[in-house]
């Protein structure tokens, strides 16, 4: 007893969730930092006493049953930890999105001439022979050049000029940055020195398309949720320019990242009880949601000791059932913190509950 170990304890804390039907672990994920893991025993006995004497005087204790039980809390609000915390599972949702409105600027035969010029949403971009500035483009040694320096030119610009632009060859496509029918007012014109040289799709982009809904029974100084169905009852976000049927611009605001509308309460053109045909584009990504449920959540536990002080044991658990506890504050002014209580059971008769490994040092 001349070694004594104390232990200030640190480690990583790994969880491996059963297959579905079976007590087979998919593999251990990390649950990130743990600030906070104990262990707990109870033991039920049953007690034997002599009354033989006056006073009764116990003489026999045997076990009945013996629960092994812990805790933990974790900060790291990963996706995976969500799911366990809310028994449920991690998705994704893919959203192709509505159609961009696009066209193009094509140069053929030649380069442009000095002065030459095209316009997209308004504002006009110059070609010249030499030392360019603002809108300026400098005239390229080939339409293939040219080309390139004006899609660099509009995607340096992109936020000013509402569109982005790529190269094919001598061909220029030009997308619309926010997705919809929105997009099909952007503007788009040249002027030409040699008309063949510069050609434009069209007088404006084309073949943006949005999506559409109605909300009905609506009431001015409430917010609504874009994009809700069956298979997405949280709705659809990152939406584009909304239009309102008969409503004014000024009747309505929206959360674009959210994907939700609020109709004013001093809105004129609405009413409460208006059912309103809603357009709107809707960007193309994806979103990784959980879902909540009541599943059961099981698997193996592993803790890998990194202690600050004191030998490093490593704790095995073969079956688990972990269950969430307590509070988590989604508001507030510490970190966020989930925290599980877990069961240690038995697996099967041929593995016991707990093991622990001390390492020796090599």
């Amino acid at each position: 007893m001349d070694d004594m170990n104390y232990v200030v304890g640190r480690g990583r804390l790994f969880f491996g969730q059963f297959r579905t039907g079976t007590r087979t672990p998919r593999g251990q994920l990390y649950f990130g930092n743990t600030p906070a893991l104990s262990l707990s025993q109870s033991e039920d006995t049953l007690d034997h006493y002599s009354s033989e004497g006056g006073v009764r005087v116990k003489d026999a204790s045997v076990s009945l049953q013996n629960d092994s039980s812990g805790s933990f809390q974790c900060d790291n609000i990963s996706l995976p930890n969500l799911a366990l915390w809310f028994r449920g599972y991690q998705t994704t949702n893919i959203e192709a999105g509505s159609g961009y409105a696009s066209g193009t600027v094509t140069f053929s035969t030649a380069v442009p001439a000095d002065g030459d010029s095209v316009t997209i949403n308004g504002q006009e971009i110059t070609f010249v022979a030499a030392d360019p500035s603002g809108m300026e483009v400098l005239i390229a040694a080939t339409i293939g050049e040219q080309a390139t320096a004006l899609a660099n030119f509009i995607n340096d610009m992109s936020t000013a000029l509402g569109v982005t632009a790529s190269v094919a060859a001598a061909v220029v496509t030009i997308t619309a940055v926010a997705p919809g029918a929105g997009g099909n007012a952007i503007t788009l014109a040249k002027v030409a020195a040699t008309p063949a040289n510069i050609t434009v799709s069209g007088a404006t982009l084309a073949g943006g398309t949005d999506a559409t809904e109605t909300l009905t029974n609506v009431e001015r100084g409430r917010w609504y949720q874009l994009g809700v169905e069956t298979a997405l009852p949280q709705g659809v976000r990152r939406i584009g320019s909304v239009t309102i049927a008969g409503v004014d611009a000024d009747s309505f605001t929206i959360d674009a990242a959210a994907g939700r509308i609020y109709i004013k309460e001093d809105a004129v053109d609405i009413v409460d009880g208006d059912d309103l045909e809603v357009s709107y584009g809707i960007m193309a990504g994806v979103d990784d949601i959980v879902v909540g449920r009541s599943d059961t959540i099981e698997g193996e536990m592993t803790f890998i000791a990194n202690n600050a002080a004191g030998a490093n044991d490593d704790y095995f658990w073969p079956y688990v059932k972990l269950m969430p506890d307590g509070d988590f504050s989604l508001k507030g002014d510490e970190w966020m913190t989930v925290t599980f209580n877990f069961e240690i059971l038995k697996r099967d008769s041929m593995v016991e509950r707990q093991y622990i490994t001390r390492r020796r040092a090599s």
